[in-house]
């Protein structure tokens, strides 16, 4: 498929050589988008801003490395910047419900936070595995013990544990912000 894809003529602004790449690769960064985000319009739109940095840093494409590897480097540096995006907007949407919604406010509006509060945890887990979601929305909107999260799941005490764990790590790794955001609602719940 490499030799298919020439670089140069890429570079030097030819537009079929462009649409031929695009039309090779488009697939295969769809799919890296769509298995990271799990939402086919994120990857849609994500795929669409890969291609376009692509065509807009043309001349900066390297004639010694497989084309194949520069378009995946770029689609992981998109999805980065979308994750940071998808991160600060979160933590921007948490801090505007708790100005809004103070914890301890006596309203009769407080029954709207709840909503928020669901949204916030579905973004949240939506970079995680079913099971472990599954967990962690048990554990944060019902407020479920490990031991009724199991009972619940037909799984062990210890597998819900498990899950907790890696799912924390999971979200460190992804953004400090989100595990904070996440703390926060168990505490909320």
């Amino acid at each position: 498929m490499n030799s298919t894809i020439d670089i140069l003529a890429i570079r030097e602004g030819d537009e079929k050589a462009f649409v031929d790449m695009y039309y090779l690769l488009n697939g295969k960064v769809y799919n890296f988008f769509l298995k990271r985000t799990r939402h086919s319009e994120a990857a849609k739109e994500l795929t669409q801003q890969c291609f376009i940095r692509i065509y807009n840093y043309r001349a900066s494409l390297s004639l010694l490395h497989p084309p194949e590897k520069q378009v995946y480097i770029i689609a992981k540096s998109v999805l980065l910047n979308h994750l940071r995006q998808e991160d600060r907007k979160a933590a921007r949407e948490l801090t505007y419900a708790n100005q809004m919604y103070p914890v301890g406010a006596n309203t009769s509006d407080n029954e709207n936070t709840g909503f928020e509060t669901q949204d916030l945890l579905e973004k949240i887990t939506q970079h995680l595995p079913p099971v472990r979601k599954k967990v962690i929305l048990l554990k944060a909107r019902q407020g479920l013990s490990n031991k009724e999260i199991a009972t619940q799941l037909s799984i062990s005490v210890k597998t819900v544990e498990n899950h907790l764990a890696k799912a924390t790590r999971q979200l460190r790794v992804l953004s400090p912000d989100l595990l904070l955001i996440l703390t926060i609602l168990f505490f909320e719940c």
